[in-house]
């Protein structure tokens, strides 16, 4: 795992959530170290089987599988359960203790295991080189944190250099100078393999961190995307559909309409004497009449059915799969609707009548010309005396 000083270069947001992976990195790759540390315990016990006392072979198995259990145990908790950041400095703190502890206990095998003699010089070498072993792999397993790695390569090689050393015996210093110096080695190729690792666990929370951004930048961009459509589409006034899209779903039924037959119909409203209501009572309370009457129309229109606001106090009505007479019985709906009750009430109770024009799309004919027709069509109702349907 990844000490303060492993991680400094690391933006400061970022150093605690470094630190996180690196430990649950660290557990997971002692998790799997002690799944497989077991057949290293087995293979010295079958070789000393014949050479070392049972009492010895014993008390090192136990002693060696107690604490590798134990560590199992605490590296398959912190996978299974997330545990608070500041929690996590105190397992990493644990687990070092332990480390050092393993590492004595592989180092102590010197100890257990060593025959007096030139005739057992085999089987020393054999349980340093295991013990070596154990630590040079201990790079790859401890690479996410330097200070667990320095504790328990220490604590594995300096055991065996200090008995060789205290034994008083000369033979003894090629294995005392051979253990500083793998020591040594080991020092450094562990400073560069975690640095290694606590760089691409920088440069994977960087880029996560990236990414988190981008995707925030695309829901905001995406959200006013969607405003800008919103706005490009919609009248600002009423809320209704604008003259442009209304007339590009038009030309969407028209070619509907050529390539299938369906029928659609239109209706231009044109709301009555809406002059008069700006220049007696002005332009606010007639900006509520136009916002009342398009949530009136729009109340009383079927599903797939569209309505803009096409210009002033004119709208259009687009009413898909529609003749004709569908289109008149919901042009009087709305008529009668309209002259049920006043459409608002301040300043004054004001019941506002429209006159509406009624046309179906014929074959070969244009938008253009459709659009007059229902224009005319509307024309007629006010040339009528308002306040009627026409076709």
């Amino acid at each position: 795992m990844a000490d303060n000083t492993e991680i400094q270069s690391a933006p400061d947001d970022d150093r605690s959530e470094v630190y996180t992976l690196s430990v649950r990195a660290l557990a997971e790759r002692i998790h799997l170290a002690n799944i497989l540390s077991p057949l290293g315990t087995l293979f010295l016990v079958w070789y000393e089987k014949d050479t070392a006392s049972l009492s010895s072979l014993f008390a090192w198995a136990v002693s060696i599988s107690l604490i590798q259990a134990v560590t199992f145990g605490n590296t398959g908790r912190l996978l299974r359960h997330s545990i608070p950041e500041e929690k996590v400095r105190y397992w990493h703190n644990g687990q070092t203790v332990w480390s050092v502890l393993e590492g004595m206990c592989w180092g102590s095998a010197a100890i257990f295991f060593h025959s007096a003699g030139s005739a057992n010089l085999v089987n020393d070498v054999t349980v340093l080189i295991v013990i070596i072993i154990v630590a040079c792999l201990s790079i790859f397993a401890l690479a996410p944190s330097y200070r667990t790695f320095i504790s328990f390569t220490s604590s594995a090689l300096l055991v065996p250099a200090a008995f060789y050393f205290w034994s008083g015996d000369i033979n003894n210093t090629p294995y005392i100078i051979g253990i500083f110096t793998l020591l040594l080695a080991l020092v450094i190729l562990g400073r560069v393999s975690n640095r290694d690792f606590v760089e691409g666990v920088r440069r994977l929370v960087l880029i996560q961190r990236i990414s988190k951004q981008l995707e925030q930048r695309n829901r905001q961009l995406d959200d006013l995307n969607r405003q800008l459509n919103a706005v490009a589409i919609h009248d600002q006034l009423t809320g209704l559909y604008n003259r442009h899209f209304i007339v590009d779903q038009l030309e969407r039924q028209h070619e509907s309409f050529a390539r299938y037959g369906n029928a659609c119909s239109i209706v231009m409203v044109d709301i009555d004497l809406f002059k008069q209501v700006n220049d007696r009572y002005g332009h606010l309370v007639g900006d509520e009449v136009l916002v009342a009457f398009s949530r009136l129309m729009e109340s009383m229109m079927r599903q797939g059915d569209l309505i803009g606001r096409f210009g002033g106090e004119e709208f259009l009505l687009v009413l898909p799969m529609t003749d004709a007479a569908e289109a008149t019985q919901l042009a009087q709906r709305i008529h009668a609707r309209l002259a049920s009750a006043p459409l608002v009430d301040q300043p004054a109770m004001l019941v506002v009548t429209a006159s509406f024009g009624v046309a179906q799309i014929r074959n070969g004919e244009s938008i253009d010309d459709w659009l007059q027709r229902s224009d005319q069509a509307m024309y007629r109702a006010k040339e009528s005396g308002r306040n009627c349907v026409r076709e």
